[in-house]
């Protein structure tokens, strides 16, 4: 029995531009990256922390969260340890 193949694909050409070509025109066209990338980084970083610091501030300020804050004080007790030895001398044994 003799094997039969598969019918050959014969699939049409979408672009008349080989890969090469569009490559290379890529490349051409390409715009030129900025010298300037690492300061550009640094003055975004610096933007970006100082909103930061900011924020914080705000939240920081603000009633609710100063409200947490205290309550977690009082929580945790002076030491700011939950476990801390003060209160486990109030515990009778």
């Amino acid at each position: 029995m003799a094997a039969q193949s598969a019918p050959k694909v014969v699939l049409k050409s979408t672009t008349k531009m080989s890969l090469n070509e569009r490559f290379t025109n890529m490349l051409k066209n390409k715009q030129p990256m900025p010298v300037n990338i690492r300061a550009s980084m640094q003055q975004q970083q610096q933007l970006a922390s100082a909103r930061n610091r900011r924020l914080a501030q705000q939240m920081e300020n603000r009633p609710s969260v100063q409200a947490a804050l205290k309550l977690k004080q009082v929580k945790s007790g002076p030491s700011g340890d939950r476990y801390s030895e003060e209160k486990w001398t109030h515990w009778p044994l």
